[in-house]
């Protein structure tokens, strides 16, 4: 699980086209067929790596990523994983394909890791996040249910990779005190979160039980999970289809989780939306249990809260702070409000 998010976008501190060595862009440029000749860097996202749409001479369009593995060896490998799972799934998906990717060695790339996807003709989901878009990402999910695993990928399981993410409520029930809060100090989100603190001791343990019960439980599954699913990690293409993208954390299990961590991603940027009425959206055939959902609602209020109480990584954005400060305290307000 990343702390990606659309609710929340991020100040860029990314690399450009511009700053990628010349062997880099000479790849890319062999790749495509034709020198770029135009590069639009994103901003969204959290890691310090290329992120640009390609526009080729001959009109040709790819989406590059690349990262300088010897500063930022974690990207590095994100990418390389990234890579070898969307290539691994079959053309009907809703995934990017791609294109090409490459470790480069030598004096001029070395240690640059590249990844050359497919451009998706799309944007983000709005902020708020449109019913019509929910619904789309649901039946893409539902689709994406149907795919075979891979076994040659050797994905960990989702519990195994996500249940320590999952039960911050254990850690956050031996107590919250106002000294826990010193990374958001200086957030938005701050003063909201030093009032939730009576609500967040009282009801800590009783999250981390109801968890454990409706949705730990319930993760094992053979189906591919993303596992970090939120709205700048899907895009949405002028016919209304949705496409998923970003895949480096896959596991293989329950892939509920992604329906709400999708569910959860709407409810944070719109505060009347309703549990209720983003259930009524899902396909009814594949759709959780309004408790699996609201206890993953609960789950990540505690994941963001124990999140923002940690030291920032020197590897990510520096707005990530703000951002888990901001989920935090969207989710906890929703709880002490008592909303479903």
């Amino acid at each position: 699980m990343s702390d990606q998010t659309a609710s929340a976008v991020a100040t860029s501190q990314r690399a450009t086209w511009a700053d990628l060595p010349r062997s880099v862009q000479a790849w890319v440029e062999k790749e495509l067929g034709s020198p770029v000749v135009g590069a639009e860097s994103q901003s969204g996202g959290y890691s310090l790596g290329t992120a640009d749409r390609l526009v080729t001479a001959s009109g040709r369009r790819a989406f590059l990523k690349a990262v300088d593995a010897s500063l930022h060896p974690y990207t590095a490998d994100l990418h390389r994983q990234e890579g070898r799972i969307t290539a691994s799934f079959p053309s009907n998906t809703p995934t990017p394909a791609v294109l090409a990717t490459r470790d480069f060695s030598g004096a001029d790339g070395a240690g640059w890791v590249a990844l050359l996807l497919e451009d998706i003709e799309g944007r983000h989901p709005a902020n708020p996040w449109q019913k019509e878009e929910l619904a789309a990402v649901f039946r893409a999910l539902e689709s994406m249910s149907q795919v075979p695993i891979d076994p040659s990928l050797n994905l960990p399981a989702t519990e195994a990779d996500l249940t320590e993410e999952l039960i911050f409520w254990h850690k956050l029930a031996r107590g919250v005190a106002l000294e826990h809060l010193v990374y958001v100090q200086g957030t938005d989100s701050y003063q909201q979160l030093v009032q939730l603190l009576p609500f967040i001791n009282q009801k800590a343990a009783e999250f981390a039980a109801f968890v454990d019960e409706h949705l730990v439980a319930h993760l094992a599954g053979n189906s591919y999970v993303h596992t970090d699913l939120r709205g700048d990690n899907i895009l949405i293409r002028p016919t209304g289809e949705a496409i998923l993208i970003d895949w480096p954390w896959a596991t293989v299990g329950n892939i509920h989780i992604d329906w709400a961590s999708v569910a959860t991603d709407a409810l944070i940027a719109d505060p009347e939306l309703t549990l209720a009425e983003v259930y009524e959206l899902m396909p009814a055939s594949g759709r959780p249990e309004l408790d699996f959902l609201q206890a993953t609602v609960v789950a990540f209020a505690g994941y963001y809260l124990y999140a923002s109480m940690l030291k920032p990584s020197d590897s990510t954005n520096s707005s990530l702070v703000g951002m888990r400060a901001h989920r935090a305290s969207a989710l906890l307000t929703r709880l002490v409000q008592g909303k479903k």
